[in-house]
């Protein structure tokens, strides 16, 4: 990869060799993206060269008094992955909070740096569908990886790898990130079946009306009897409009679904789950 272009919109900025010497260091870790390798002699680039651009900036936080530091990466999309990257292609932006006396922009700007190549690493990773990416991504400690990597299985649903890692997503409904939790709430309801719906119910937090909500939403895809039953108990019993608006929602998309497919979508999730 080159780095044609670094940017520190005016504000405080370090040498641009400097610069390139982190980006540099970040790229080392990825397998995907290396530094461009130069011949001495021919100055020119061996192999594969995508082109990048680097911007950073620091942004004052009112909050408390320190200067955070938003740094972003556009790399040119590889060769036969710009159908499979999505509309946010390899834009990557990271924000690096620092509290007040902490900003140190060398060092911050490696921290971003690596950041933004882990994620775009992730991001080919999964548009390749790489084999052990997707487990590996979800058992991963940043909440952000996860995320991405429970996007791609929701809007995947019908990939093997994706419908491979049904029981894992439903464990991350109970993750600390309350974004995760919703997220695998959804994600559940596209890849599973209703061999999952009393796991989804066991996990989520009753007293959570965004999960309840995005819950009921996920039986009425998962399907099957216990699912439906659950509706309709919550159909006749919340007490809060809003939750029963939702469960009542659910239940005439089951119904709904029922009549527009033959013997309803929850039966055609339940073979789709045992594949």
């Amino acid at each position: 990869m080159r780095v044609i272009s670094i940017d520190a919109h005016g504000g405080p900025s370090l040498p641009e060799d400097r610069v390139r010497s982190i980006v540099r260091r970040s790229l080392q870790n990825s397998p995907s993206y290396g530094p461009a390798q130069r011949d001495q002699r021919s100055g020119s680039a061996k192999g594969d060269t995508l082109i990048a651009t680097f911007e950073y900036r620091e942004l004052p936080d009112a909050v408390d008094h320190g200067r955070d530091l938003m740094v972003r990466m556009t790399v040119e999309e590889p060769k036969g992955l710009a159908d499979r990257l999505g509309a946010e292609g390899l834009d990557i932006t990271v924000l690096l909070e620092r509290e007040a006396g902490e900003a140190d922009l060398s060092t911050d700007l490696q921290l971003a740096s690596d950041q933004l190549v882990t994620i775009l690493q992730a991001r080919t990773d999964l548009a390749r569908a790489q084999d052990g990416a997707i487990e590996r991504l979800l058992a991963s400690e940043d909440p952000e990886l996860i995320i991405l990597t429970l996007e791609w299985v929701r809007d995947h649903e019908s990939h093997d790898q994706a419908l491979a890692v049904a029981d894992r997503v439903v464990d991350l409904i109970k993750h600390e990130d309350e974004r995760v939790g919703l997220l695998a709430i959804e994600t559940i309801g596209q890849i599973g079946g209703p061999e999952h719906v009393s796991t989804l119910l066991d996990r989520i937090h009753l007293a959570d009306t965004h999960q309840v909500n995005r819950a009921y939403d996920a039986l009425a895809r998962l399907g099957g009897p216990e699912a439906l039953g659950f509706l309709r108990f919550a159909a006749r019993n919340e007490d809060e409009p809003g939750r029963r608006a939702a469960a009542e929602r659910a239940l005439r998309r089951v119904a709904e679904s029922d009549i527009v497919q033959p013997g309803g979508r929850g039966a055609r999730l339940h073979n789709r789950g045992h594949r």
